[in-house]
């Protein structure tokens, strides 16, 4: 049991580690940046061709229960015009009375190119890992075009179809392959200049079992608390609605985080 809980500590540092590095990463090139603007004389400076958050969440309780959960996010957008690439990744542990009970890893990946004002297209590629939620490993392959219907200083909504493939290995010994498709909607809305609320809702059809759709919706609203930081708090939905043996269908996560942005 030692080393197990050496472990979980081990785990627990290395997150918040590499949150916090994140975080001053991004703070000093923000502080290039600012740096690099300083002079009154210089022209204005053209849009940046990046952007990105770092974010840390991290929630422990002591005394009668002890309980710790963890996590890291990071969201990197390098976008040459017409191109966008974006890079995506996400860790969440709970450990409770010394006893791991949530573990999940994700990371996505997406390269497009704009057609127009209105439409894009784009190729991607997500891993997820969560055997809490009887997923060993799960790959998602898939092409699709965007349109963008609003686009204003203040609200941002744009719908998406998609085509791919869906390679999973679940923890009941089931390895489910298929083809698959998928629509989304995303919506932005500035709410002031120092807040934001999001939502983006994607839906995922087995073409091979039909019964066997997925369903992934996530809600956010993030304030600024000072030039470098923000507050986020998150609430996701999953649903698959044939899961592995043993699990229920739908999975939901609240998540209160500090981010920076840069």
């Amino acid at each position: 049991m030692k080393s197990s809980t050496q472990m979980k500590k081990t785990i627990f540092t290395s997150a918040m580690v590499l949150a916090v590095g994140l975080m001053f990463g991004a703070s000093m090139a923000q502080a290039q940046d600012d740096a690099a603007a300083a002079p009154a004389a210089a022209p204005a400076a053209e849009a940046k061709d990046y952007e990105g958050t770092a974010e840390v969440s991290s929630i422990v309780t002591n005394g009668n229960t002890q309980n710790q959960t963890t996590g890291v996010a990071a969201d990197l957008t390098y976008k040459p015009d017409p191109w966008l690439v974006n890079l995506k990744s996400k860790y969440l542990t709970t450990i409770s009375q010394e006893i791991q009970t949530q573990e999940s890893f994700e990371i996505s990946g997406r390269a497009g190119r704009k057609l127009s004002d209105v439409f894009d297209l784009f190729a991607e590629h997500g891993y997820l890992k969560n055997r809490f939620a009887g997923l060993e490993n799960r790959h998602i392959s898939s092409v699709g075009i965007g349109y963008l219907i609003v686009n204003t200083d203040k609200h941002n909504f744009k719908t998406e179809l998609l085509i791919g493939y869906t390679d999973e290995e679940r923890t009941d010994a089931t390895h489910p392959t298929f083809m698959s498709g998928g629509g989304a909607i995303l919506y932005k809305w500035k709410i002031t200049p120092t807040s934001d609320f999001t939502h983006e809702t994607k839906y995922q059809p087995n073409f091979k079992t039909s019964d066997d759709w997925r369903l992934t919706s996530e809600t956010a609203l993030s304030a600024a608390i000072s030039s470098r930081l923000s507050s986020k708090i998150s609430w996701k939905y999953e649903h698959v609605n044939l899961p592995p043996a043993g699990k229920v269908k739908g999975d939901t996560t609240t998540t209160v985080s500090l981010l920076t942005k840069f």
